[in-house]
């Protein structure tokens, strides 16, 4: 009976990180054609953010599961959703008091580096875990993916840079290098998932 349940919990992370995808970017797309903005904007992709509750909750379970677990991981996960909603509320909060406002001087840098502050956070949560992980094969394994994520940036950097020199795409925003980084680490996760490493 155990055998049947496991397909299912060892699923169960890549369907709600497939429903996560789905719902941000459909929100993104479904806001934007809508024109809304600021706080608004806000208040609609709450919803989608939401997910990433049963989504860490399910790769815990799986963990549990398989064996690959442990206090320090835990603590990891929840300061990653700690830094994911800081960093939304954040960017929000930045965009829409720059809207309202239209500060100068001073006021409109500490605006403007606001919503670095949780990606500051963010760094020193993947240091903690790996100065706290005591399991030698979880580490290694989170290290892979972390690795895979600035190869996946580095490349995609690189590629869209060349690109963007060539009047070949537009100009994309530096901030987007933790959402890039970001994929490849999850893209990696999948990987060693689904070959069962």
């Amino acid at each position: 009976m155990a055998d049947d349940n496991a397909p299912v919990a060892n699923h169960a992370p890549l369907l709600w990180a497939l429903a996560f995808v789905v719902a941000m970017f459909g929100t993104g797309f479904g806001a934007r054609f809508a024109g809304l903005d600021g706080i608004w904007t806000m208040i609609v992709m709450l919803p989608p953010m939401l997910l990433l509750i049963p989504l860490i909750r399910s790769t815990e379970r799986s963990g549990n599961l398989a064996g690959c677990t442990s206090p320090a991981l835990k603590r990891y996960n929840r300061r990653g959703l700690i830094w994911s909603f800081s960093y939304v509320a954040a960017l929000f909060f930045a965009v829409s008091v720059n809207d309202w406002l239209k500060p100068e001087g001073p006021l409109l840098w500490l605006i403007a580096v606001l919503p670095a502050l949780p990606i500051i956070y963010f760094v020193w949560a993947l240091y903690r875990y790996l100065v706290e992980e005591t399991d030698e094969y979880l580490k290694l394994r989170y290290a892979i993916n972390a690795l895979f994520g600035l190869g996946f940036l580095l490349i995609v950097g690189t590629v869209w840079g060349f690109l963007e020199s060539f009047k070949v795409v537009p100009h994309v925003e530096s901030w987007m290098v933790v959402p890039v980084w970001a994929i490849g680490l999850g893209v990696a996760q999948i990987w060693q998932r689904m070959r069962g490493a």
